[in-house]
């Protein structure tokens, strides 16, 4: 190309690699990623300056991690082959589809889901020129829960925000962050819900610092769901704009697996969206397309307009196309036959009312053919678009072509080649036209598992580095409002900026190319002439700025309402901070309060106070419908609390709690609720076995509060007798167990009685065994009346020598084995087995005119029978029969 001096000059001043990196091969392409492992689904940004971030992800670990690399507009690898770790978090061993974009500040940004705290959750970072982490090591956190959240989006907006959505189970969720990373909305941003299931969100900037959102929203079985499709836009605090959601479709047809549509900007902050679908339910897609307008209005009538109406035919893969200034949008798809043998790639314009320009059939680019052709992006320049398709299956090249606007091909050879390799080739993307190139980056098997590959084309139609060329843009900046100095306004394509002159006029030099210009001044609105075309030698005059002082106040309004009660309502108290006012008769209120998130709250006496939390207030914006109802306060409140008993010895339902005339009980958890007069109060919980507790506690209007109880057992000395039955004469040597609320209790009396020292009220049982032979029994309630537990044990004859020995076979004997028990006289009774304590263990009936067997288990009263030595006796009417039995 021929170059003048002047701009000759101006290139050598400008930095570039002493070589190109990008091939001019074909049959080469740029290696942006050879790692061991297979890398995959990469993804693709043009910075303002021209820069490439290209981003992906390798398993040469065995995890998916993310990995970015930046390259120059010259194809230059910037930093370390292979790129910088982004993030080696933990990931399942499949991945969603993920997302990253560059920001005005030509800083990448990117959204991802792994599994680092056990679920699935996103993260989002920025990551400078430099490659520094701007937002932390590990990124900023968007969600923190035990949903499946999956499929991030995210994109910026010309203040320098990131916006993110994704899919969280069946609703959406929406996060906003500045360029420090700090979240705007929230810890756990704003949820979008419906009554069916809200998936697979999109983002489109448009404005300032708003966005345009399309979503899906199925209803039925998820495999085959009924799939309509939405948007919706929302300003910077993220309230949606649109009084209801854009209809892009309700006609259905739209299948599980058909998730991201083509969605571009139309020029005037409306958009432009296509998709197939088969929703008159006959096994054949078609391409449909639809516009909304930038106030969410319908343009292209309901459900879209159909590409092309050829019968017999499936149109699928959808792409758009759109050049500088064009109020005709191009549509461009994969056209196959019915049984999908033969492949082509069909193309249509539509007029600004959705007519069909080339045709009910659209036009044909590449005619059926055997094979696989597939569309797998299409771009536009600034006067005309490309397609970038692979022909092949499982081996593919990939090629373009470079459409005009009435339908011709523009390269002489029609298409070129980008990437002759014959190998598989998947996820293509492809930048937007920048530094009069496009960039296509995919998976590419060519040696062995998948690696990154990345070419260039120019508008020419070559592949390979090109020779920087120049042009102008000039035009005038005005300030409304406020007191800025206009010299200090910076214009920017984001390759090249300059500053107005005193009079707001401005002269900028920069590369050729299509840019969106913006004009920025702090205090003011930034503005943005979109798609700019600097052409050679030339200046493109007339791009005009009007920055407008940013307020630094808004307006709150709303309307108090009473529900009840003789109040005044004029004497209701809004504060805002500092700020407050009073609303007019009929309860309405406006009020003046600095920009930024407030608290909103209302006082009247004999109300009950509100808040509204987090009230967003725009600079020079009314937020509205701020409303209040009060109610009168009420006279009772709550008081609740669990009482528990110490070492939970007694019945906790059995515990009162009190205060004034009111009394509850607690349920068998200890917990209690009571209502209550609004005041202070004393209040006392008690139980019939503990000392009471008594708290005061301030009782609020409708309010609760609450109040816990820790109540002490009471306690005394538990004093056992034990006599011979039919007396009160102690029997010396007698042993006892005893057990109660905290426990056992075992003893010896060796004079009148035993005393156990400080045990709780409650009820206690009590066993003495006497010479290992007599057993007595007997219970009593312990508490404020009573500390006595006497024991009578019937003594048949008081002399040993009168005890007959009872024989037991076997003897040992294993705990699952049986017994057989024999007296030298045939006779009856009963007979008591006890433990080396003298507690007794069972109690059965035994006739020794037939030698009876017993299992063991049913001798210990079918109680977990332990190794050891036990006494058993046994009482007839013939006499006093003892033995001894050990259990092994």
């Amino acid at each position: 190309m021929k170059k003048n001096y002047l701009l000759f000059l101006a290139f050598a001043l400008v930095v570039i690699p002493s070589f190109a990196q990008w091939s001019t091969n074909p049959a080469v392409n740029n290696v942006i990623a050879d790692l061991a492992g297979e890398q995959v689904i990469p993804k693709i940004a043009v910075c303002p300056n021209g820069n490439i971030f290209i981003a992906f992800l390798s398993n040469e670990t065995g995890n998916y991690d993310v990995r970015l690399q930046l390259l120059d507009s010259q194809g230059n690898e910037l930093w370390a082959h292979n790129g910088l770790l982004i993030s080696n978090h933990t990931t399942d061993s499949w991945v969603t589809d993920w997302d990253m974009t560059a920001d005005v500040n030509n800083h990448a940004v990117l959204a991802y889901n792994d599994v680092r705290n056990g679920n699935m959750n996103v993260y989002g970072y920025r990551i400078s020129p430099s490659g520094a982490f701007v937002w932390g090591a590990d990124g900023v956190t968007l969600s923190n829960n035990s949903a499946f959240n999956a499929a991030p989006k995210v994109t910026t907006t010309a203040a320098g925000n990131a916006i993110f959505a994704w899919s969280s189970d069946d609703v959406i969720i929406m996060q906003k962050v500045n360029a420090a990373g700090a979240k705007q909305w929230g810890n756990d941003g704003i949820t979008l819900s419906a009554t069916n299931s809200l998936s697979w969100p999109q983002l489109l900037p448009v404005g300032t610092d708003d966005f345009i959102m399309k979503y899906f929203d199925d209803a039925g079985n998820p495999p085959y769901p009924t799939r309509h499709v939405y948007a919706q836009k929302y300003n910077s605090s993220g309230t949606a704009v649109w009084a209801s959601p854009a209809v892009i479709s309700e006609a259905g047809g739209i299948s599980s697996w058909t998730q991201i549509f083509p969605f571009i900007n139309d020029g005037s902050d409306g958009f432009y969206i296509a998709w197939h679908d088969d929703r008159d339910n006959n096994q054949r897609a078609s391409i449909f397309v639809q516009h909304i307008s930038s106030s969410g209005q319908v343009l292209f009538g309901a459900n879209g307009v159909e590409a092309s109406t050829a019968s017999g035919f499936n149109h699928y893969y959808a792409n758009l196309a759109l050049p500088a200034g064009s109020s005709e949008i191009y549509v461009f798809w994969n056209e196959m036959d019915a049984d999908q043998n033969y492949n082509g790639i069909f193309g249509q314009k539509l007029s600004a009312s959705g007519s069909r320009m080339w045709g009910s059939s659209g036009m044909t680019f590449i005619p059926l053919t055997l094979g696989t052709i597939t569309p797998e992006d299409a771009q536009s320049s600034a006067t005309d678009m490309v397609v970038l398709y692979s022909q092949g299956s499982l081996n593919s090249q990939l090629k373009a072509m470079r459409i005009g606007t009435d339908g011709s091909f523009v390269w002489p050879s029609q298409f070129i080649t980008v990437s002759s390799v014959s190998s598989s080739k998947g996820h293509v993307v492809m930048s937007k036209f920048a530094s009069d190139q496009w960039v296509a980056v995919w998976e590419d098997n060519r040696n062995g598992a998948s690696d990154i590959y990345a070419q260039n084309f120019s508008i020419e139609g070559t592949l390979g580095p090109y020779q920087l060329s120049y042009g102008s843009i000039q035009g005038h900046v005005t300030l409304t409002g406020g007191n800025g100095n206009v010299t200090q306004a910076l214009v920017t394509t984001g390759v090249s900026s300059t500053y107005p002159d005193p009079t707001g006029d401005y002269f900028l030099q920069t590369q050729t190319g299509t840019y969106d210009v913006i004009a920025s001044l702090s205090g003011y609105y930034p503005d943005t002439v979109f798609n700019v075309t600097v052409l050679e030698d030339q200046s493109t005059l007339g791009v005009d700025f009007n920055l407008v002082a940013v307020p630094t106040t808004g307006y709150i309004e709303g309307t108090v309402t009473l529900a009840n009660g003789n109040g005044d309502v004029t004497q209701t108290v809004i504060s805002v901070g500092q700020t407050t006012t009073n609303p007019d008769a009929s309860g309405h209120y406006s009020m003046e309060v600095g920009v930024g998130t407030w608290d909103v709250g209302t006082t009247l006496d004999g109300y009950t106070p509100q808040m509204q939390a987090n009230i967003s207030v725009q600079p020079g914006l009314t937020t509205q419908n701020v409303n209040f109802n009060l109610s009168l306060l009420p006279t009772t409140g709550f008081l609740y609390g669990t009482v528990t008993i110490e070492g939970n010895m007694a019945d906790v339902t059995l515990a009162a709690v009190t205060a004034g005339n009111a009394t509850t009980h607690p349920d068998a958890n200890g917990d209690y609720l009571i209502e209550l007069p609004v005041g202070t109060i004393q209040v006392t919980a008690s139980h019939p076995y503990t000392q009471p507790a008594t708290e005061s506690v301030e009782i609020l209007p409708g309010g609760s509060t609450g109040q816990d109880f820790q109540l002490l057992m009471l306690r005394r000395d538990l004093i056992c007798k034990v006599y011979s039955m039919g007396s009160y004469d102690p029997l010396f040597g007698a042993v006892v167990h005893i057990t109660g609320p905290e426990g056992a209790y075992d003893g010896v009396m060796e004079t009148d009685s035993i005393i156990f020292p400080q045990v709780p009220y409650g009820n206690y049982e009590g066993t003495a065994t006497y010479m290992n032979a007599y057993v007595g029994e007997s219970d009593t309630l312990i508490d404020q009346n009573n500390n006595l537990l006497p024991i009578w044990v019937l003594i048949e004859s008081a002399k040993q020598d009168q005890f007959k020995p009872l024989a037991i076979s076997p003897n040992p004997v294993t705990a699952n084995g049986t017994v057989t028990f024999s007296t030298d006289i045939k006779t009856e009774g009963w007979l008591t087995v006890s433990d080396l304590s003298g507690r007794k263990i069972s109690q059965i009936y035994l006739n020794t005119t037939n030698q009876t067997v017993f299992p063991v288990s049913l001798l210990f009263n079918k109680q977990t029978v332990k190794q050891g030595q036990y006494f058993l006796n046994f009482v007839s009417q013939k006499g006093t029969f003892n033995g001894k039995l050990l259990v092994r």
